[in-house]
């Protein structure tokens, strides 16, 4: 196989899996020179959506394509995504209540630094556990009992909106009774949460 060939079905694979998105550095990877990625722009057979990161032009849309953009730009130098979407943005993607936010909400690594943060996200620094964040739209969020928490923790979110999305979330079996008891929360998440379920 020509190594132009070679080098397109590397990509394709890695943009497959992150519907049609790919970095500079992944590109580089898979054989794509600096010179060779500003030619396939130019040409193009690629678009760039941000800072290092592009989409194949053809490849088929998808829904909320903006996640996936956002996403990889969180990448450390090992090319790992450090972010996972949660606060209003996880609410949005579950469609949970009516509660509706103008920037991306994502909760990323206490030491997590990137010069410049562009004003559609608003970054939230703490240590996830495993056990409270799930795969959507190919990207990591936080579960509704975690997103629902933090949103009560954090304050900005109207307290109607948050009862909505935990009613909603109960009846869709989004968030089960043994969750709630072996959730990893603090006395003060706790409490905060039972006084909206009593309420709910």
């Amino acid at each position: 196989m020509p190594l132009s060939k070679e080098y397109a079905k590397q990509l394709y694979n890695i943009a497959e899996s992150q519907d049609g998105y790919f970095t500079a550095k992944q590109a580089l990877a898979s054989g794509y020179s600096d010179r060779m990625q500003t030619y396939h722009v130019q040409n193009g057979d690629w678009i760039r959506e941000s800072r290092g990161i592009f989409r194949l032009a053809s490849y088929p849309p998808v829904p909320e394509p903006e996640l996936m953009v956002w996403y990889l730009w969180s990448c450390n130098r090992a090319g790992e995504p450090q972010s996972i979407y949660s606060h209003d943005t996880a609410l949005q993607i579950y469609s949970l209540s009516s509660w509706n936010s103008q920037k991306l909400h994502m909760t990323v690594p206490p030491g997590f630094r990137r010069m410049v943060v562009p004003d559609v996200l608003c970054l939230h620094r703490k240590h996830l556990a495993k056990r409270e964040i799930a795969i959507r739209y190919g990207v990591r969020v936080t579960k509704p009992l975690r997103t629902i928490v933090d949103l009560l923790v954090d304050g900005h979110a109207p307290t109607k909106y948050i009862k909505e999305a935990l009613e909603e979330a109960l009846d869709q079996n989004l968030i089960l009774p043994g969750e709630i008891a072996d959730a990893n929360l603090t006395e003060e998440e706790r409490k905060l949460f039972d006084k909206l379920r009593s309420a709910a």
